[in-house]
């Protein structure tokens, strides 16, 4: 009888968890057409990280407003940098960075952005970054318990 092989990603062992993706790196044009890429690589990946359907909407919305977010900052500063998004998952959840390079141009943080990005991750966080103040932000996510 062949041997059977689990499918790619499928748990393997007592736990129920989803085996650790990434990280995933993605470096883009800061242009808005980009956006909806970075949007449909982490949404699949919150999926196969076993976010709850909610979570995984509410990952596809976060990551839309920070790569803009980004791609905004860098169109304000006249910059044709890359925004890079880093996605990693494993110990139950998910966390994205967005970093920009678009240099310290004065573009304070958008309010409604992060106000936006608060109710839709766990934990928001916009630091500095190499585009400096507000160049960096970090969305995590916890998967549900099992």
């Amino acid at each position: 009888m062949p041997e059977q092989v689990p499918a790619a990603g499928a748990p393997t062992g007592p736990s129920s968890a989803p085996a650790p993706l990434g990280p995933v790196v993605l470096r883009f044009s800061a242009l808005p057409e980009h956006v909806r890429i970075a949007r449909l690589v982490t949404t699949s990946l919150a999926r196969r990280a076993g976010l709850a359907g909610s979570d995984v909407e509410g990952v596809r919305l976060a990551v839309g407003e920070a790569c803009g977010r980004a791609v905004q900052r860098s169109e304000s500063a006249g910059t044709a940098e890359m925004v890079e998004l880093t996605a990693t998952t494993g110990g139950g959840g998910m966390v994205v960075e967005v970093v920009d390079h678009a240099g310290d141009d004065g573009v304070e943080t958008e309010e409604l952005a992060v106000l936006l990005m608060e109710g839709l991750a766990d934990e928001v966080s916009v630091t500095a970054g190499p585009g400096g103040p507000g160049g960096t932000t970090r969305l995590s996510w916890s998967a549900p318990p099992a």
